[in-house]
């Protein structure tokens, strides 16, 4: 069973892990460029489709670490991912 403060670890685990993987569905579901600066003033970098494909690609990984993570974090508690 668990405690109050293990549910409230749970929740804190279930929500950043939630955010995680909207960021990731951003990431591959809409255009990613690469801006300098703010407002009026930014400008985009244009990088190749291979280079802008590889850093896609390696943020995907790393945000599918971290709900691999948090699944694994939960599961240690008994709590269903």
């Amino acid at each position: 069973m668990l405690t109050k403060a293990d549910l409230a670890k749970a929740q804190k685990i279930f929500a950043e892990r939630d955010t995680t993987q909207r960021m990731r569905d951003r990431v591959t579901g809409q255009r990613v460029a690469l801006m300098v600066g703010e407002g009026k003033d930014a400008g985009e970098v244009v990088l190749s489709a291979a280079y802008l494909g590889q850093i896609i690609a390696d943020v995907t990984a790393s945000l599918d670490q971290q709900i691999t993570a948090a699944n694994a974090a939960l599961t240690d508690m008994g709590v269903e991912p």
